[in-house]
C-alpha cells in the first residue's frame, strides 16, 4: 500500500457538533484572490456572525438551471473566528445534527458537497464561530435527475454518547489503528435499500497520530488511495461519492487510531448515470509513488504558479467519453500558503479555488470535476505542491449531471466587491 500521507501541522482539535470543543489555531492561508462573484451577488457582504444561518441562491446562477434539484458546491471558511464548524442543509428544513467543514481559529479549510437544493431555490449555511464564506459552484443536478438528493443525516458517530439518525452505530467507541468498519449505509437516513454510491461527509477527531483514513465498498480490496490525511490530535472532513459495497455497505480504514463521524447527503440508486468506481490513483507526483496505470506517477512537485494537465478518460475504470468525473484531490509537501484549482482544460482558469493548504501541509478535498478537451482536467498550484488525484467514479457524456466551469456564488470578504 501506498505511504500515507500525513498533515505535517500539529493540530489539538476535536469535533464540534453541538458545542465548541478546543482546536489550535492555525495561520490563514489565501484563497482565490477576492474577486466579485459570478453575477456581484452576495459579495463583499461581510463576516458571517457565530450562530448565523445565510439563505444562499444557488439555482439560476453560475449556470445552474431554475429547476436544479441539488447542486455540486465547494464551501470555503477563511479568517475564522474561532473553533467551530459549518452546515450547509437546504433552507425550509430544520437544521440538521451534521457538519459540513469543521475549522480552527484563523484558518482557511475548504469542503466539496453536494447539497439538496431547498425552498425558494437556495441553501442554508450555518456558522457556529464567526468566519468569512466562499462558494463555488461546479455542477447541479436538475429536477426529475436519478440523484436523490436528502438533507445531511448522521448513520456514524463513534464518540460516546453521541447520535445517529437511526441509534444505530453510536458511540461504539474509537476506531483502532489499521482496522476495518463496516458500515451500513442502504436504507438509511433516507437512503433506499438499492442505493447503489451514496455521497457522504467523513469526518475524522481525535486521532492519536499523524495519518490517513480510506473509504471503499465492502467486498473489495482495500485501493491504494485514501480520502481524508490528518494530524495527530486533528479534526478534519472531506465529503466523497463512494460505491456501496457488499450487504448494503462502505469500509473505513483509519491507519491510526481515530474516532469517526459520517453524515449521507443522497445517494444514486442501481442503475443511475453515475459509475461509482472502487477508488483509483491517477497521479501521484512524488518520486517513488505509484498509479493505477503507471501513468501520472512520479513527475515531480508542480511549481508555482504552474498547471498540470491531467487524463482522466479511459483511467481507472472511468469511460473514454465521461463528460465528469468524480475525484479526490490532494496536495502534500507545500511550499507555501496557498490554493489549488482543478478546471476543464481548454477553458480560461476560474476565480475559484478547490483546496486550500498552509505551508508543508497535506489536505484532501473531492470535488466533481468538468472534463475538458482531450479528455482532461487542469490543476492550478498557486504555491509549490506535490499532487495526488484518486477517481471514485464518472458521469457518462449526456447524463443528468450537468458539470460546470467553477463559478463563484458567495464572498463574504470585503474585498470581493
Amino acid at each position: 500500500m501506498s505511504t500515507p500521507l500525513v498533515r505535517r501541522l500539529s493540530i489539538a482539535a476535536a469535533l464540534c457538533v453541538a458545542g465548541p470543543l478546543a482546536l489550535a489555531a492555525l495561520p490563514a492561508s489565501p484563497v482565490a484572490a477576492g474577486e466579485m462573484t459570478t453575477d456581484g451577488l452576495y459579495a463583499g457582504a461581510g463576516m458571517r456572525p457565530a450562530g448565523s444561518v445565510l439563505e444562499l441562491d444557488v439555482t439560476g446562477r453560475g449556470g445552474t438551471a431554475s429547476n436544479s434539484s441539488a447542486v455540486s458546491l465547494n464551501i470555503t471558511a477563511t479568517q475564522t473566528g474561532g473553533e467551530g464548524f459549518a452546515t450547509v442543509y437546504p433552507c425550509g428544513t430544520s437544521r440538521p445534527e451534521a457538519s459540513t467543514i469543521n475549522y480552527s481559529r484563523g484558518e482557511t479549510i475548504a469542503n466539496g458537497i453536494i447539497a439538496k437544493v431547498g425552498s425558494n431555490g437556495k441553501v442554508c449555511i450555518y456558522t457556529h464561530a464567526p468566519a468569512h464564506l466562499i462558494v463555488d459552484v461546479n455542477g447541479f443536478f436538475p429536477a426529475g435527475t436519478d440523484y436523490r438528493a436528502l438533507p445531511p443525516a448522521r448513520l456514524l458517530d463513534t464518540r460516546p454518547r453521541q447520535r445517529t439518525a437511526d441509534g444505530r452505530f453510536a458511540g461504539d467507541g474509537v476506531l483502532r489503528s489499521g482496522r476495518v468498519l463496516q458500515l451500513d449505509v442502504a436504507g438509511r437516513g433516507g437512503t433506499a435499500s438499492n442505493a447503489a454510491a451514496v455521497s457522504v461527509n467523513l469526518t475524522t477527531t481525535q486521532p492519536n497520530a499523524a495519518g490517513f483514513a480510506t473509504l471503499y465498498p465492502c467486498g473489495s480490496s482495500r485501493p491504494e488511495a485514501s480520502t481524508i490525511n490528518y494530524a495527530r490530535g486533528e479534526t478534519i472532513a472531506n465529503s466523497v461519492i463512494t460505491k456501496v459495497g457488499a450487504g448494503g455497505k462502505v469500509c473505513i480504514y483509519t491507519h491510526a487510531q481515530a474516532h469517526v463521524i459520517a453524515d449521507v447527503t443522497g445517494y444514486f440508486p442501481a442503475g443511475s448515470d453515475f459509475r461509482s468506481l472502487a477508488p483509483a490513483r491517477l497521479l501521484d507526483t512524488r518520486p517513488g509513488f505509484r498509479t493505477t496505470d503507471g501513468r501520472g506517477a512520479g513527475a515531480g512537485q508542480l511549481r508555482a504558479g504552474g498547471v498540470l494537465q491531467l487524463d482522466v478518460t479511459g483511467r481507472g475504470g472511468t469511460s473514454s467519453s465521461s463528460g465528469a468525473v468524480s475525484m479526490n484531490l490532494t496536495v502534500t509537501q507545500t511550499g507555501g500558503e496557498g490554493f489549488a484549482t482543478v478546471y476543464p482544460c481548454g477553458s480560461s482558469r476560474p476565480e475559484a479555488s478547490t483546496i486550500n493548504y498552509s505551508r508543508g501541509e497535506t489536505i484532501a478535498n473531492g470535488i466533481i470535476a468538468k472534463v475538458g478537451s482531450g479528455g482532461k482536467v487542469c490543476i492550478y498550484s498557486h504555491a509549490a505542491a506535490h499532487v495526488i488525484v484518486d477517481v471514485d467514479g464518472y458521469f457518462p457524456a449526456g447524463s443528468d449531471y450537468r458539470p460546470l466551469t467553477p463559478a463563484r456564488l458567495l464572498d463574504s470578504r470585503p474585498d470581493a466587491t
